[in-house]
């Protein structure tokens, strides 16, 4: 599929740790494809924003969405569910 990083992940966020990004700047580390874990039952108010309508990766509805709720993102049977979910999403 040939993925590559955006440069600002390769400039920024590729040391120890993690980041905090404001949601203004998020494009710039979105790349073709967004994988999205997400809680029906958290506020998802974001979604509905101009800054999260502006991200290519949403505008080409190349989201990925993984229900948090289903995954620990370790056991057998979530990995499975995991590996469905990216196939389905990146081969669409």
């Amino acid at each position: 599929m040939k993925l590559n990083m955006p440069e600002k992940v390769k400039a920024d966020a590729l040391g120890p740790g993690y980041y905090t990004l404001s949601p203004e700047i998020l494009s710039d580390y979105v790349g073709d494809y967004l994988i999205l874990s997400r809680s029906a039952k958290g506020d998802n108010s974001f979604m509905q924003t101009d800054t999260w309508r502006k991200i290519p990766a949403v505008k080409n509805h190349h989201v990925i969405e993984i229900d948090t709720e289903a995954s620990t993102y370790s056991d057998p049977t979530t990995l499975e569910y995991l590996l469905n979910i990216f196939k389905e999403g990146f081969l669409q």
